[in-house]
């Protein structure tokens, strides 16, 4: 362990800023001594008399009175980070926050860094590095969906599905490497055909794991949108319906937005990082130019597009070129054709509405206006990202290219491990196949992952976590 892993560390763990109570956290082997030089308790047990148990006292600096507050010290290995910890509640002003915290650091603390709470409960064996990235998620999450999603890698569903995984390798790699270290032993009656299809089963558990990538990432990362058609085609109607508010305004001048609008959303069970654009047509006034080649370019970044067309008016032959030339540049692009307006007179022939149809991935009809096909259009983007399974709080799911990639690699070595015992090979080629196999699943949770991919984990998490 680094040395900076055996001094103790302290930060303030809730937001900075005016509050009710702010809360400072200590951890590591001086815990119970600072506080001692810092908290003066109302009675005669200190905190660390008393473990997991809240006492009332004074904090101190020196003999200065700074405030006084709740401490509760939690000894270890019975806390969140392993050690021996402590936090104090104090008064939430900034000023008295911030004396509370200096006095802990002038009592021997020193400042922790980003994520040092949750690396210290890595490294302690307290959370595994599943576990721990969901922490950091579940900090940030801003909708339902990613809420959920970390839930569930919090509470360990992602570990133990990994874990089983594991266990399975390591069963039959157990088997093989006796029947090499003692080939004149009875050890047992599992054949070579059987330890293969043990590998056979965990490598099926493992890619139904790595499925859920996709739906996972959707909602961890999010899916970049945009919305894009001619001007007066109810895009922006349609982005206020899916905000679920008035956030773009809304005329019938064509050319009313100009820049992007942008609004982190959530719908169909993913999370869609939704941009409304400007209408897309030749224009002279330059700030609209300005507008269109934006909208062009944000397009071009999306992963899901909503191409919106007016049901009430004829498809254009520019409308048709643009749509047809994007899909064909687009190849990995999901295109959901969007026939807007169906409230109002249809005009649009049905000869172009095939074409659209035809041309795009999903076509739904809607009235932004009204509502009128926003369920239809859920379900559209709902199959197209498989969102619209089971409750995801409660099933396995990854959601980095990271934890994919580990098991899409896990899923070939056993691939070759499987071969090598099914055509008679030595048992020696099956044993290195599932070695790379059983490396690659655990260093999802941190078993045998590099020190730069860890940092790199927790260096996304905020100071006091």
């Amino acid at each position: 362990m680094s040395e900076n892993y055996t001094q103790t560390v302290a930060a303030v763990s809730t937001p900075h800023g005016r509050g009710g109570v702010a809360m400072i956290r200590i951890s590591g082997p001086d815990s119970a001594e600072i506080i001692d030089r810092v908290f003066v308790p109302a009675g005669k047990a200190s905190p660390a008399d008393a473990p997991r148990r809240a006492v009332y006292g004074r904090i101190v600096s020196g003999k200065t009175t700074v405030d006084s507050g709740i401490c509760t010290f939690f000894a270890a290995p019975a806390s969140y980070t392993g050690e021996d910890m402590a936090e104090i509640t104090c008064h939430g002003g900034v000023y008295v926050t911030s004396a509370v915290l200096e006095a802990v650091f002038a009592a021997g603390a020193r400042p922790a860094a980003a994520g040092e709470f949750t690396r210290r409960a890595f490294i302690s064996g307290k959370l595994t590095l599943s576990e721990a990235e969901a922490v950091g998620m579940l900090i940030d999450a801003d909708t339902a969906e990613r809420a959920s999603l970390a839930s569930s890698a919090e509470r360990g569903l992602l570990s133990a599905a990994v874990t089983e995984a594991a266990d399975m390798i390591s069963g039959a790699l157990s088997q093989l490497y006796a029947a090499i270290d003692y080939p004149d032993e009875d050890i047992g009656e599992i054949s070579e055909s059987d330890l293969a299809d043990i590998f056979d089963s965990a490598g099926e558990k493992l890619k139904a794991l790595s499925a859920t990538y996709r739906r996972g990432s959707a909602i961890a990362a999010g899916v970049p949108c945009a919305i894009i058609g001619r001007p007066n085609g109810g895009k922006s109607s349609l982005y206020n319906r899916l905000c679920g508010e008035e956030r773009a305004i809304v005329t019938d001048i064509a050319g009313t937005t100009r820049d992007i609008l942008r609004e982190t959303v959530s719908f169909a069970g993913v999370t869609l990082l939704l941009s409304d654009t400007a209408g897309l047509r030749d224009s002279t006034d330059r700030v609209e130019a300005i507008g269109v080649e934006r909208a062009l370019d944000c397009a071009d970044s999306s992963s899901l597009v909503f191409f919106v067309y007016d049901l009430s008016d004829s498809l254009s032959d520019e409308e048709k070129i643009f749509a047809r030339d994007f899909v064909k540049d687009h190849p990995s692009c999901l295109t959901v054709a969007v026939l807007n307006k169906n409230d109002l007179s249809r005009m649009m022939s049905a000869e172009d509405e095939e074409f659209v149809r035809a041309l795009h991935r999903k076509t739904v009809g809607i009235s932004a206006r009204s509502g009128e096909g926003m369920d239809e259009l859920e379900r559209a983007v709902e199959e197209l990202f498989d969102s619209g399974e089971a409750d995801i709080s409660d099933r396995a799911m990854i959601w980095n290219a990271q934890q994919k990639a580990a098991l899409d690699r896990s899923s070939e070595a056993l691939a070759c491990a499987i071969g090598a015992l099914r055509s008679g090979e030595l048992p020696d080629a099956a044993c290195s196949s599932a070695e790379e196999a059983l490396g690659e699943i655990l260093s999802i949770d941190g078993r045998g992952v590099s020190e730069e991919i860890v940092s790199g984990i927790f260096a996304r998490f905020c100071v006091g976590k």
